[in-house]
């Protein structure tokens, strides 16, 4: 298999790094899975053994750019000239469920448990063909069989596909998005189930970060597949009213805020 990121000369500079410190890291997620598909990519995340304050250390005392937004979480960004790459620590997640009104959802961010294991690491990710992992040979770990699920083009939760979308209902958005950008019409029948069934749960995300995968989801040139799916299933026209009135109501905000900034 031929990774064209491996590369990158900055990323060949992190992998030298993160060694010398005696720490592992892999290229996780989105790069394998493109780099896998001969697809471009443009944004490579990375996961280490390494805990984030010792990442900060690190990068102090080589002189590196970096910040850490999501230090909570494991991550730390990592800067060189024009590109950035996101690194995090190996962890599990744990969601608490939270009992309402006779229904029970899980709570909104996981208690994070930082690890070793790259296979545990994997268990806390969205789809199989995500949870691949490289490291600086080339070698694969691909603990869900991600490869050949890719080689079969169908996108597959980890897990409990209904607990997934609970836990993170922006995957929904994800998983038709990754359908369409590679032409994927041999869908799994318990992921599109589940998706379908659910998606209304992600009318209630941020609405320029729904708005924004959407549109990401509208430029993919198998986009015809999906609303195909969706008018079959019988949301199509809902999902589109929805988008309409977000649209203006994203509108008359940047006009408002225009407004503003003119006074």
């Amino acid at each position: 298999m031929k990774f064209t990121f491996l590369k990158n000369k900055y990323l060949k500079k992190l992998f030298i790094l993160f060694e010398g410190y005696g720490e592992q890291l892999y290229v996780v997620g989105g790069a394998v899975r493109d780099s896998l598909l001969d697809n471009p990519v443009d944004d490579i995340d990375l996961a280490t053994t390494m805990l984030p304050e010792k990442m900060i250390e690190m990068f102090k005392e080589n002189n590196l750019r970096h910040d850490a937004p999501g230090i909570k979480f494991g991550t730390v960004r990592s800067f060189f000239a024009d590109e950035k790459f996101e690194i995090t620590t190996l962890r599990k997640d744990k969601y608490e469920k939270i009992k309402k009104k006779q229904k029970f959802y899980f709570s909104r961010y996981p208690e994070v448990k930082f690890i070793t294991d790259p296979v545990i690491d994997a268990q806390r990710r969205d789809f199989t063909i995500n949870a691949i992992y490289v490291d600086k040979n080339g070698n694969v770990i691909d603990p869900f069989n991600g490869l050949e699920d890719l080689k079969n083009g169908v996108v597959k939760f980890i897990g409990d596909p209904l607990d997934s979308v609970d836990q993170d209902p922006f995957r929904i958005l994800r998983y038709f998005r990754i359908c369409a950008a590679n032409f994927y019409k041999n869908f799994d029948e318990v992921s599109l189930s589940v998706c379908i069934a659910n998606f209304d749960k992600t009318f209630k995300l941020n609405k320029r970060k729904f708005i924004t995968e959407y549109n990401r989801i509208m430029a993919c040139r198998g986009r015809f597949i999906i609303l195909n799916k969706w008018e079959e299933f019988g949301i199509l026209k809902q999902i589109e009213e929805f988008v309409t009135k977000i649209n203006e109501e994203i509108q008359a905000e940047d006009e408002k805020e225009r407004n503003r900034n003119n006074k």
